[in-house]
């Protein structure tokens, strides 16, 4: 039988990135990272790019790429993808959760 990884939600250490924005690890194996992220409302992640594609799922609130379809809004559920060398800028005008997959971290 094969081992399950598991995070408990009460357990998961969160890191402050900028005021009003946190992460959390969920996995970090060499090409393979998944993160939880929480912008507040009115702020945003540091702007960024990947060597390697950076996948976005919408968990909850309203997220916002200024660089994407002129600032619309993306609700719970939506899924951007951003291509390899991509540079994007997280950020929402209510708060919201997302969850980012990717093979490398952010040159930043």
């Amino acid at each position: 039988m094969t081992t399950v990884d598991f995070r408990e939600a009460h357990a998961q250490q969160w890191e402050q990135v900028s005021e009003e924005v946190e992460r959390t690890i969920l996995r970090s194996q060499p090409g393979e990272n998944r993160v939880l992220i929480k912008i507040g409302a009115g702020r945003a992640y540091p702007h960024h790019a990947h060597a390697t594609p950076d996948e976005v799922f919408v968990v909850d609130g309203v997220y916002v790429d200024p660089g994407v379809e002129n600032g619309r809004p993306f609700g719970p559920g939506s899924y951007l993808y951003y291509p390899p060398g991509t540079e994007h800028n997280a950020t929402s005008p209510s708060g919201c959760t997302i969850l980012v997959w990717n093979a490398g971290a952010p040159k930043t």
